[in-house]
């Protein structure tokens, strides 16, 4: 069940890529909210993506 990693990574580019897409980059906090968790999330799914090739 590797999918949910994959979809995760792709929030969490979502997250990181939003304030500029979504026009609210001038929102420090909530620009650096979104950077810190996206960053979060990808390298979480990235570090469990290259876990347990089994799963």
């Amino acid at each position: 069940m590797r999918w949910n990693h994959w979809v995760i990574l792709g929030l969490g580019v979502w997250l990181i890529l939003s304030p500029w897409i979504l026009g609210f980059s001038s929102l420090n906090l909530v620009s650096w909210n979104n950077l810190l968790i996206g960053a979060l999330a990808v390298i979480f799914s990235l570090w469990n993506l290259s876990g347990n090739p089994r799963e």
